[in-house]
């Protein structure tokens, strides 16, 4: 995509991130800036100080609002007061080896926590578009060599890929069921989900 393609979508626009203090979320938050957005990040605190968000100095130029996005009612109270026009969604329990350490938190995290964030665009007229990323492990794995395709089988043998799987069905339902793209002309919303693979820093 051409920049000035992106500058043309992004600029001046009110874009909210969830998980903006994470690798992937601070990087986006970079480039959104970058872009001319008024980015607004909703997250927990950076975990260590050599965090890139702590590192690239995020905060600056970010409006920064920590919190736990399985609290509903401060998620829609974000929304209501900042209304955003287009939403990242990245906030998440992204780790599988503490999903083995704290089953219930993950899928709290991972699909109640998604499910708030699309209840909240739902009721949210400011909202135009939202991107889940969610992550290439929710496919059931087959240990083959080569790569998935979006319409394999959902699943996940540990909780973290079953919490991601849970979550892309959750987006699926809203999507059908309020944000359809064949009724547009009535909601004016457009979700999407990315599934992402690992990234090294």
């Amino acid at each position: 995509m051409e920049i000035n393609t992106l500058l043309r979508s992004y600029k001046g626009k009110r874009v909210l991130i969830t998980g903006h203090t994470g690798f992937k979320g601070s990087w986006l938050s970079i480039w959104l800036n970058k872009l001319g957005a008024e980015v607004i990040g909703v997250s927990l605190e950076p975990k260590t100080e050599s965090d890139n968000y702590v590192l690239a100095k995020v905060h600056s130029f970010v409006k920064d609002i920590s919190m736990d996005i399985r609290d509903k009612s401060k998620i829609n109270k974000i929304f209501k007061e900042e209304k955003p026009e287009i939403v990242f969604h990245l906030a998440a329990q992204a780790l599988v080896f503490d999903s083995y350490k704290s089953p219930l938190e993950t899928f709290e995290i991972n699909t109640m926590g998604t499910a708030n964030i699309l209840e909240a665009i739902r009721i949210t007229k400011s909202v135009k578009t939202a991107i889940f990323i969610t992550t290439d492990k929710v496919y059931t794995n087959k240990e083959w060599i080569w790569p998935y395709r979006e319409d394999e089988r959902l699943g996940g043998y540990d909780p973290y890929s079953a919490s991601k799987g849970a979550s892309e069905l959750i987006i699926s339902s809203y999507r059908d069921a309020f944000f359809n793209p064949n009724e547009y002309s009535e909601h004016e919303k457009s979700v999407a989900s990315v599934r992402a693979g690992n990234v090294i820093g």
